[in-house]
């Protein structure tokens, strides 16, 4: 009799040779987006700013430490992301980035006190950030050859195309407080 082992995931796919394209331009899609909803709400987060402070009545210092600790979270545990995608591949770990963003998020929206802030949005999303962002960038790699370069710079422009779609939310913002 044998004995059929399952796995939570099944490996990602290994080209022997690199495609240089089809569904690559997909990936190179999402990592857009990706770029645009990370980067786009980390930077825009100043539109926030002062009515967390009135809403939590904090000093300016304490709730900037909201978004800095978003940042050190996203950048210091990008070795369990590598270590994460190599055991259970790209998509998993994109996955999980997505449900850990969602899910600090919306914790946060209940927050009472700035310090539940800093555990939803700092260490919550900034590793939900992490997972989604860090593998998404490695990924192309696997995609594309000669035009590695390009599109890696094309798909990376969604922050900068975040910035500029995000500030009409600043404008938005300033006229509500005078309304």
């Amino acid at each position: 009799m044998t004995e059929k082992k399952s796995q939570l995931c099944s490996r990602a796919n290994v080209y022997t040779q690199v495609p240089d394209g089809g569904w690559g331009w997909a990936v190179a899609v999402s990592f857009f987006f990706i770029e645009v909803f990370t980067y786009g709400v980390i930077k825009s987060f100043g539109v926030f700013f002062n009515d967390l402070m009135d809403s939590f009545e904090e000093s300016n210092s304490r709730i900037s430490w909201i978004i800095s600790i978003c940042v050190f979270t996203l950048t210091f545990t990008a070795p369990l992301s590598t270590v994460l995608s190599n055991r259970f591949g790209h998509r998993l770990v994109v996955m999980a980035g997505g449900v850990l963003v969602s899910t600090g998020m919306v914790v946060a929206s209940f927050s009472r006190e700035v310090y539940h802030m800093y555990v939803a949005i700092g260490i919550i999303t900034g590793l939900g950030y992490c997972f989604s962002f860090l593998p998404t960038v490695t990924i192309l790699s696997q995609y594309f050859d000669k035009r590695r370069s390009v599109v890696t710079a094309v798909a990376s422009t969604g922050e900068c195309f975040a910035m500029f779609a995000f500030a009409p939310g600043r404008w938005i913002a300033i006229v509500c407080v005078f309304v």
